[in-house]
């Protein structure tokens, strides 16, 4: 009995217990923050790419035709690391977009690669980006 109550009261390794029960939660908390911030980084980087594109489309020679178009998104995607194919790069010319008339628009989706896809379902598997410049043509 004396060595049950010695045992009970020993509060040695609780600090260990303690951290392995919860060490694992905050690590997964942790990398959550970190490719949630991936996301929005990422989100943000393809609005640029959208409007950098679509203001190209309307004031420059250099993405005079669809092919220019997409070539300019894809590599101004690849400058930010982000891999974006020209099936995946819709850029319309003389639309309306957000009821502005006589507009250019893109539009783009690019994959987006985690770990938190099988840990939280509702975590996207893709990112779009959608940008509108007055056609000034």
């Amino acid at each position: 009995m004396n060595r049950i109550r010695s045992l009970a009261s020993d509060q040695r390794g609780a600090a260990a217990i303690e951290f392995a029960l919860l060490g694992p939660l905050l690590v997964m908390m942790l990398f959550g923050l970190i490719e949630t911030g991936r996301l929005f980084w990422t989100q943000h980087s393809l609005d640029e790419v959208a409007f950098a594109t679509v203001r190209c489309m309307s004031i420059s020679d250099q993405c005079s035709d669809a092919d220019a178009q997409q070539a300019f998104a894809i590599d101004r995607a690849a400058s930010y690391g982000i891999t974006v194919v020209a099936a995946n790069v819709s850029p319309q010319t003389d639309t309306t977009c957000k009821t502005f008339g006589s507009s250019n628009r893109v539009l783009i989706d690019a994959k987006f690669n985690s770990v938190m896809q099988s840990l939280v379902p509702q975590f996207p598997a893709t990112v779009e980006a959608e940008a509108c410049f007055p056609n000034l043509g």
